[in-house]
């Protein structure tokens, strides 16, 4: 087992990792670096990869526990845990966010393999929470620490309509609603991060809402400063694993009729806890 070779892509989030193959039997002392490596990065990046819906399964088992595809649009067919975000199916991520946190354990993060890609656009980027908090002020922080957020997934409207068509999904999780912590505390780190997205984050608990709107587009305006995001321009063969509890994603839906595929698994996460309760007594 060679010692995996990691690039910084920019100062604050994101590194490429070179010198290991991504497949079901990967060592256990590969694995032990690649999530040394998420935790230090936040989202890594791998090249010339060759994977399909079975071995990327699989390849995720190896990272923790694969979760169902997603509670409103369609698994691959007989991979129950694979979705497929196929341009051509109407599939979007166009809106910053963290993956489903209007579930009560949100994913821990996901691996997003590009099976075909436009040849120019359709870049992903991502953005570091943690980096978020450390720019706020002392004063805001202790403020936020103490509130929570509802996250809801009626706060993104039809978002998933065109891969939904029926509705009958969308109707099953319509109310949905779970309150998370505005300031995380990553549970192997023990690093703070912002916790609130645009697309899930309805309203920030016990403030009206005009308080609530004008604080969340303070911290969304924070969370997305150029200085502390990553943008990939994706090939062929290429997957990303990030860590969803201090991130956020955005696709960019800038390729016109062209085809953007790529394979996602997600894996099963924690309750999100706050300062408070991770602080010692």
């Amino acid at each position: 087992m060679a010692r995996l070779d990691v690039s910084r892509v920019t100062p604050q989030i994101g590194a490429v990792v070179a010198g290991v193959t991504l497949e079901p039997g990967l060592d256990d002392a590969s694995v032990a670096q690649v999530r040394a490596a998420l935790l230090e990065h936040k989202v890594l990046f791998f090249r010339r990869q060759s994977l399909d819906a079975a071995t990327l399964t699989k390849l995720a088992s190896r990272f923790g526990e694969p979760t169902p595809a997603h509670p409103v649009e369609p698994s691959v067919a007989g991979h129950p845990e694979v979705l497929a975000l196929d341009s051509d199916e109407g599939a979007r991520a166009d809106v910053w966010h963290s993956d489903l946190t209007f579930q009560e354990r949100p994913p821990l993060g996901a691996l997003l393999f590009a099976e075909e890609v436009p040849a120019a656009g359709g870049d992903t980027l991502w953005t570091d929470m943690c980096g978020a908090y450390e720019a706020l002020s002392p004063a805001m922080r202790e403020f936020l620490a103490g509130l929570t957020a509802t996250h809801s997934p009626s706060k993104a409207g039809d978002y998933f309509a065109q891969r939904d068509s029926a509705g009958e999904k969308a109707a099953a999780t319509a109310g949905a609603r779970v309150c998370h912590p505005v300031i995380r505390t990553h549970p192997e780190t023990g690093q703070r991060s912002v916790f609130v997205n645009a697309l899930f984050t309805d309203k920030i608990d016990s403030l009206r809402r005009p308080e609530s709107d004008a604080l969340l587009g303070m911290l969304h305006a924070v969370a997305v400063r150029p200085e502390f995001t990553v943008r990939w321009r994706w090939e062929p063969g290429d997957l990303a694993f990030w860590d969803n509890r201090c991130t956020m994603h955005y696709a960019l839906r800038d390729f016109g009729t062209a085809r953007r595929n790529m394979l996602r698994v997600a894996l099963e996460g924690d309750r999100p806890a706050g300062p408070a309760a991770t602080e010692p007594s």
